[in-house]
Order: C-alpha cells, then structure tokens, then sequence
C-alpha cells in the first residue's frame, strides 16, 4: 500500500501540468497543416497556442483553479481534486483521498515540495525539482526555451488511436522525453517521460483528450497516467479564472522548518 500511496504522489503532477500549462484559448477556425519530420518543432509549438486561441487569449487571465477528481480505477481508490496556479510560476495541487488522506504538492517559485500522509513532508531536489519548475509556469506552452534546449519533429506516429507529430525534446538540465501533437487539430495529446519520484525514476505515459470551453478558453478535462501496469484518471469538472489569495501558495510549516524559514 505505501508503494501504491507514493505513485499517487509523484502521478499527480503530470495531471496538474496539463491542467494548469494547457488551459487556455478558443478552437481555430481553419486547421493547419502538420509540420514535416525533420523539422525544428517551433511550428509545432505555434500551431499548439493558436490552437488554443492565441497568446492574447492564454495571457488575459493570472490565475486559474480547476477542480475535479482523482481515481485510481483497479485499486478501487477515488478522491476530490484541485489545482489553483498563478502567473508567473505559483503552484498548488490538493488531493483528498478519503482511503489515504490529503496528498499536497505545490511550488513558491523557488521551494518545489510535497506532503504525504504516509510519507510525511519533502522538499524536491534535482530532476523532480525541475520538472516541477516546469509544470508549474502558468504559460508553460509560451515559455518552452526556458527548459528545453531542443525540440525535434522526429516522426508522425499513432497516439491513443489519434495521428500524431512526436516531438522529442531534451531539456536544459539534460532529460529527453517525448510530446505528441494531433494531426488534425494541432492540440496536446500526450506524452511519454520518465518521472523522477521518491521510488526513482519511472516512465509515464500521459494521455489528456476531451478539451471543452471555459469561459472562452480551451482546457483538456481527461487525463490519464499510465506507469507500471497502474492507471490514474484525472478528470476536470470545472475552472474558475477568479482571484486567488497568495497565501494559498505559501510553504506549509512543516516545509518552511526544513528550508530554515522561521
């Protein structure tokens, strides 16, 4: 069970990241063609934001909070979630399981960290503090030379049944992973990357699909996580863009005793 516990933890994010890097903008009236294999993937990225309506469309809001649920569909497990982020980078993810308890994870901007029941409070370090630095900018999609040093069509392939361009990348800290852009729309469909987490380092493979409208901005509402054999289901009921207080960022305690903040 603790095994399963500590999976919850490092699965989350991915989910958050979609959720939170992923949300924004309006479906484009014409389709763009897809970009040939060979080919630096800056269009690919181009093609992603005007799909999602436009930079103009995903800088209009500093905040979101998307809530939903949590489910682990072979262990039985389900529970209640949400995400509140602000720009640029503020991050916080809460899941209330009622088998397990309350799973925290969040990002300050400098400190990334998690609270587990079972495993108690830990402070990130190296590759998890890095990709959580990334998942954590509100306009990920508008900032992808922050983190990443190439990116690369390398091919087009099937994804979840969906004909895709696959992009692979490899960021500034020297991870190399995988995204996969669909064919017909130009949205997000998923990625294949290696997790770093308190287990080690696992490969995942997201899948987000079922993209609907909020307030004129396009968010995938299903994401699913599959590692080693498990399957989290993330799924999105509802997003607000209203004001959230700064404090819902702040470290908890017992993080800010570890980092040495009074």
């Amino acid at each position: 069970m603790r095994m399963m516990r500590r999976r919850i933890e490092g699965g989350v994010l991915i989910g958050a990241m979609v959720v939170v890097a992923g949300c924004a903008g309006g479906a484009p009236e014409e389709v763009a063609p897809a970009i040939a294999p060979g080919l630096g993937a800056q269009a690919v990225y181009e093609r992603f934001v005007d799909a999602l309506g436009g930079r103009e469309a995903m800088e209009q809001y500093q905040q979101t909070t998307a809530t939903g649920t949590f489910s682990m569909p072979s262990q039985g497990i389900n529970g209640d979630l949400q995400v509140q982020a602000m720009a640029p980078n503020l991050l916080a993810i809460e899941v209330n399981i009622p088998a397990i308890g309350i799973v925290r994870q969040g990002f300050d901007g400098e400190v990334g960290w998690s609270v587990n029941p079972m495993t108690g409070p830990m402070v990130l370090e190296g590759t998890m503090l890095d990709q959580l630095r990334q998942q954590a900018d509100f306009l990920g999609p508008l900032n992808m030379q922050a983190y990443v040093d190439s990116a690369d069509v390398v091919g087009e392939e099937q994804f979840d049944g969906r004909a895709c361009q696959k992009v692979r990348l490899v960021t500034k800290w020297g991870e190399a992973y995988f995204e996969y852009y669909d064919v017909a729309t130009g949205l997000l469909a998923g990625t294949i990357r290696t997790q770093d987490g308190p287990m080690g380092a696992m490969e995942q493979t997201t899948i987000v699909s079922e993209y609907q409208d909020f307030a004129g901005l396009l968010v995938p509402t299903k994401t699913v996580q599959q590692t080693m054999g498990m399957e989290q289901i993330i799924t999105v009921t509802d997003v607000s863009f209203e004001p959230i207080d700064p404090s819902v960022f702040a470290l908890p305690k017992e993080i800010q005793s570890m980092v040495g903040q009074p």
